[in-house]
């Protein structure tokens, strides 16, 4: 799948949160559940308004603006360059846009707390997913925490795909090399990275409020 092209056909839509994909139920994400998710990350990462963010594939920024009540400031990189293109657009000084790959980006900065968010699922290998990993623990402070949220769960994979229909159109994608949901990660992966890396992981199932809970689960890593 050619995910930049992706994502920056999907960053022309007009709704912000259709630019990147927040869709519940068929419907646009409200901002009200948008703001109870940036509140549960603050939790996970124990933000306590002193601290820098970095937000790994960032998107258009609105996510990152969400942050900001309970940092010092955010950081973000996304590889599309129409995402960056309007997060910079945003009306703050102390948020800052960054273009780059999640895998090999580099800021020369160490950052108090690492975040990546409903995107793990397009690094389509063990290995690309080892290398942003990676590449995320080289910009975080020795102590820090990173976040890797809303990760699609191999082992819930049919609650997803749960009807014919849904089965269908992924073998139908699958062919066609055009299968928008990417990789289903099984936590065993993660712990299995952290172990090469020398890193401690925690699966973090999500709470039934979260949108995506029935099908997805965080995974918190300490430097």
């Amino acid at each position: 799948m050619d995910w930049k092209s992706f994502w920056n056909k999907t960053a022309e839509e007009t709704q912000v949160e259709a630019q990147v994909a927040r869709i519940v139920n068929g419907q646009l994400m409200k901002e009200d559940l948008m703001d109870k998710i940036a509140a549960k990350i603050s939790l996970q990462l124990n933000l306590e308004g002193t601290k820098s963010v970095l937000d790994v594939c960032c998107g258009n920024g609105q996510l990152s603006a969400k942050l900001l009540p309970y940092c010092k400031e955010v950081a973000g990189v996304d590889f599309s360059e129409t995402l960056i293109k309007q997060a910079s657009a945003l009306p703050s000084s102390k948020l800052n846009f960054h273009l780059g790959s999640a895998e090999n980006f580099y800021l020369n900065q160490e950052f108090d707390a690492v975040l990546l968010y409903f995107s793990f699922q397009y690094f389509e290998s063990y290995e690309l997913g080892k290398l942003v990993v990676e590449n995320l623990v080289k910009h975080a402070k020795p102590g820090s925490k990173i976040l890797i949220g809303d990760i699609t769960d191999k082992r819930k994979f049919f609650k997803y795909y749960n009807t014919p229909k849904r089965l269908f159109a992924l073998l139908k994608q699958t062919l066609i090399g055009k299968n928008d949901m990417g990789k289903f990660w099984h936590p065993n992966e993660l712990f299995q990275i952290c172990k090469e890396l020398n890193l401690k992981g925690e699966l973090q199932e999500q709470e039934t409020w979260q949108p995506y809970s029935h099908y997805r689960f965080d995974f918190l890593i300490e430097k």
